[in-house]
């Protein structure tokens, strides 16, 4: 049943919220002594409650939207709005997974980026160490034959031909500029050879920075592909999930579209059904009506023999022949209709509408209707009274209506009045009782075709629905 379909604050509210709407809750404004707290908690509660109001409000509407609709659609119709709400989260989840993947796939690239440079600037290292290295072979080289050189007593000049393969001092001088002397040399090139091992030391330094750092890289780099897979293949789940909502949304479309054109010739035949309700309603206005005239001629009739009769036993004479029909039910011209507010009491202890009379819009089927009632909330089992004093026409069931009392109420100014009380448990009344205002006619329920436990109550005037709240006061 739709009502039950509550949130999770009227639940946790839901003792309090019954205290407070039958007025058991005693606040530090009743008798002196009562039950005193804080004002902030009378402010919760009637935030709560007005929440709890505002959501009774909606069911009721939608309660009173699916009046005469079968269980059937409205539980298709359900299922259908409930996949379809769905959907935006199912999508919602998607586009998150998917940019998860775009973005580890992201990193997967910057990461190897990373790695690609990293390794370059390893090459390059080893590469310049390498170099590095042949030259510090080289220096150590000269530095070598220099000191033979000098060991076996040769001179400068031809220390220098035997290293550099000079057959003169002036070839080199020539070739390595004339202040360069062999011992010179020597020292440059043990400088050299030294800043070129602390250069190369540096450069190892860098290499074994830069090589843990490929290392680093390519555990990452593992990692995240590890990590794009998984969130692949959850992102290929929540597709499969979303198609799966979409497929079965479109089923349950189709489905509820066949059902549509059922639902819509059950509607059909069920307001034929109640129209043939309303028209027996009709047809008694129009029986009592013809009683009612027939009765008026009888006595008219009948008056007018009398007149007759007396006039012949006074000799023919008649004094009083047009003044007897002033006595009629019809008020002086001056007094105030009684068709107004007040003229019917409320026929639940809920004075709360639920539902108006008037044209309404079917959220499933999607045509306007007349609701030829006043929905009133009353819920199961609530005492149903009369709204005014009568006589029981009928306590039967009724297509759509279900258990049904009908109560007529006479003549008022001349025109006809009758009240139903529909979707009723049981009734406890019969055919042909007479009930006073406010005497209990029945118990609310949801017989016949109601979407939850409420009153439906409908006011005929000479054989018409109207609008019950024209009258209730």
């Amino acid at each position: 049943m739709i009502r039950h379909l509550r949130t999770p604050l009227l639940a946790a509210t839901a003792t309090l919220l019954v205290a407070v709407l039958t007025g058991t809750l005693v606040t530090g404004a009743g008798a002196e002594g009562g039950i005193r707290y804080d004002s902030s908690y009378d402010d919760d509660i009637e935030r709560a409650q007005d929440r709890s109001d505002s959501y009774d409000e909606q069911l009721e509407d939608l309660e009173g939207a699916l009046e005469d609709t079968s269980a059937e659609i409205i539980a298709a119709s359900k299922k259908l709005k409930a996949t379809e709400a769905k959907l935006p989260a199912a999508q919602e989840a998607l586009d998150k997974a998917n940019d998860k993947v775009d973005e580890a796939l992201l990193q997967q690239k910057l990461t190897a980026d990373k790695l690609a440079a990293a390794e370059a600037q390893d090459k390059a290292i080893a590469d310049q160490i390498a170099e590095d290295e042949a030259r510090i072979v080289e220096l150590e080289e000269i530095v070598a034959a220099l000191a033979r050189a000098q060991y076996q007593g040769v001179g400068d000049d031809e220390a220098l031909s035997l290293v550099f393969g000079a057959s003169t001092s002036q070839e080199f001088i020539d070739k390595f500029a004339a202040e360069h002397n062999a011992s010179r040399v020597q020292s440059n090139a043990l400088a050299d050879v030294e800043e070129i091992a602390a250069v190369n030391r540096n450069r190892g330094a860098r290499q074994e920075a830069v090589r843990d750092y490929i290392v680093e890289l390519k555990a990452e780099a593992d990692a995240l592909v590890v990590e794009t897979e998984r969130l692949q293949k959850k992102a290929a789940e929540k597709k499969a999930s979303l198609d799966e909502l979409v497929a079965e949304q479109q089923k349950l479309k189709a489905d509820l579209e066949a059902k549509k054109a059922e639902e819509l010739a059950r509607q059909e035949a069920l307001e034929a059904k109640q129209q043939a309700v309303r028209n027996t309603i009709k047809d008694l206005v129009k029986k009592k009506l013809a009683e009612e005239e027939a009765a008026r001629k009888a006595a008219e009739e009948a008056a007018r023999k009398a007149a007759e009769e007396a006039a012949k036993g006074n000799g023919g004479s008649s004094s009083s022949g047009g003044s007897s029909s002033s006595g009629g039910s019809s008020s002086s011209g001056g007094s105030t209709s009684t068709w107004s507010k007040g003229l019917l009491g409320w026929p639940s202890p809920y004075h709360v509408v639920t539902s108006s009379y008037g044209m309404r819009f079917h959220p499933i089927l999607h045509y306007w209707r007349l609701h030829a009632g006043t929905d009133i909330r009353a819920y199961c089992g609530t005492p149903i009274y009369a709204a005014r004093a009568g006589k029981v026409q009928w306590a039967m069931w009724r297509a759509g209506l279900g258990n049904t009392v009908l109560l007529d109420h006479g003549y008022i100014e001349g025109k006809s009045l009758m009240t139903s009380y529909n979707h009723l448990t049981r009734s406890v009344v019969s055919a042909g009782q007479y009930v006073t205002k406010g005497q209990l006619v029945g118990y609310s329920g949801n017989t016949g075709t109601s979407a939850a436990c409420h009153l439906h109550f409908e006011v005929y005037v000479n054989g018409d629905t109207t609008d019950p709240m024209q009258y209730i006061g």
